[in-house]
């Protein structure tokens, strides 16, 4: 607006002769605010001279931002991307500059980042543009539980393989464990669990379970042996060893005698085995006593 030149007034000596002005002399322009002047000499006949000025007082500009800047975004790595400030004019149209940004720090999972710009007009005022990125939580899903049928509960002590699993950002997650549960004592089920804990601090447990199916067991047939006399039949014979499918032995009770025949007939031991889910059998032996001879002198 200062670079409008002014008109200077029409000046008359006292004799009404008018006095024909030089000039202007022009000031520089301020750099921002301040004064400009236009400078006249009007001179006399006589060689005496006057100065006219005209002064422009020139107010600093003003300029204004607009408002903050933000977005939500799912991830940290979302909040790298430096926004683009906007392009701010004074209240005289010249563009004023922007320094930055500076940058906040990453949050360590979720909360803001921000980037902040410093707009500094000419007359050295300064104003603040902030963009902000709100990073949400990111979010875990564990594949579903893991589990396998195995015979024995040795086959269960083979210690799974927990599955890779990241967050929805692709960061890993790190399970803690396996937290083991105990062995049945016969069948039954067997857990391996992990822990996974995102950076939120939200947790998901991951479960192996191992089923173990009841062992089974077979009995070897009865035995028996046959003697000639009941005395032979009161010496107690030997069980078999009997194992499961797991090879476990199974538990063993007895004998229960049976009774001596008066003279010939059977005599029997009878052990019981039983197995790890309850079930028994019988193993017999059975003396068979032949009828004695009698022979006379």
């Amino acid at each position: 607006d200062a670079q409008v030149v002014p008109t200077p007034p029409s000046v008359t000596n006292s004799c009404g002769v008018p006095v024909t002005p030089t000039g202007p002399v022009i000031s520089p322009d301020p750099v921002c605010s301040g004064l400009k002047t236009y400078t006249w000499t009007y001179m006399d006949c006589d060689g005496s001279n006057q100065e006219w000025v005209y002064t422009y007082t020139i107010n600093a500009p003003a300029f204004a931002l607009p408002a903050n800047g933000s977005s939500t975004v799912p991830c940290v790595s979302d909040a790298q991307v430096v926004p683009t400030p906007p392009n701010v004019n004074d209240s005289c149209g010249n563009p004023v500059s922007a320094t930055g940004p500076v940058v906040g720090p990453d949050p360590v999972c979720s909360g803001t980042k921000t980037y902040t710009w410093t707009y500094t007009d000419c007359s050295g005022a300064t104003s603040q543009w902030v963009y902000t990125y709100t990073v949400s939580p990111p979010s875990l899903t564990l594949p579903a539980p893991g589990g396998s049928t195995v015979a024995c509960v040795a086959d269960a002590q083979t210690v799974p393989t927990p599955p890779n699993v990241n967050d929805s950002c692709g960061n890993p997650i790190t399970p803690t464990g396996p937290v083991v549960g105990p062995d049945p004592v016969c069948s039954g089920t067997k857990t391996y669990t992990w822990t996974y804990t995102d950076c939120t601090g939200a947790t998901q447990q991951w479960v192996y379970t191992y089923t173990i199916t009841p062992p089974s067991s077979t009995i070897p047939p009865s035995a028996g042996s046959t003697v000639a006399c009941v005395s032979d039949a009161q010496v107690v014979p030997t069980p078999p060893t009997v194992n499961n499918s797991c090879g476990d032995p199974l538990s063993i009770t007895g004998p229960v005698v049976g009774p001596d025949p008066v003279c010939t007939g059977t005599k029997t031991y009878t052990w019981t085995f039983t197995d790890c889910t309850g079930n028994s059998g019988q193993w017999v032996y059975t003396y068979t006593i032949s009828p004695s001879s009698l022979i006379l002198p």
